[in-house]
């Protein structure tokens, strides 16, 4: 029994993908040009980092700032952009980021009857709707990856991911 309940088990891991250690995604700054990350890489001002008006912009030694999101999001006022003494962004105003954010409704307080509007409450984009009183989706179209929703969410479920590349 306990070998087949292994085999069955594994099966399940196998298909959910559990097990796998998954590095933490960390975006890059809105308009950040990957290219440049030498230049930035050697900018000892930080400049980026200290101009932040939501704090969310982490400077580690060996790694181009990236942004964290468990207490803000990025309103994309491009002061970043403005403060860079190292080329490392490009020109122009960004207002979305590369990247997705997911909901696991497995642990979703809502999709599972429980009332919280926590993470709709501060979607400036008005990109999370709920369908019926429970279930709240992202629309994919209206959302700029921003990061609010995600430090707000009481079951740490809502989730920034890259973008898939298309073929």
């Amino acid at each position: 029994m306990d070998s087949r309940r292994g085999f069955f088990t594994s099966l399940v891991a196998l298909a959910t993908g559990a097990g796998k250690e998954e590095k933490p995604f960390h975006p890059h700054l809105p308009g950040f040009i990957v290219e440049n990350s030498d230049n930035c890489l050697s900018c000892t001002t930080s400049a980026c980092k200290n101009v932040c008006e939501e704090g969310i912009i982490v400077r580690e030694e060996s790694t181009v700032p990236y942004l964290d999101f468990s207490r803000r999001g990025c309103t994309f006022c491009g002061e970043c952009i403005t403060a860079c003494e190292s080329d490392c962004f490009v020109a122009e105003p960004i207002t979305s980021l590369k990247a997705e954010i997911k909901i696991g409704i497995l642990s979703c307080l809502a999709w599972n009857k429980t009332i919280c509007r926590s993470c709709a409450d501060v979607c400036n984009d008005k990109a999370i709707q709920f369908i019926g009183l429970w279930n709240p989706e992202i629309d994919s179209n209206a959302c700029t990856a921003c990061g609010f929703c995600i430090g707000v969410c009481p079951a740490f479920t809502i989730t920034l991911h890259p973008l898939k590349e298309s073929t």
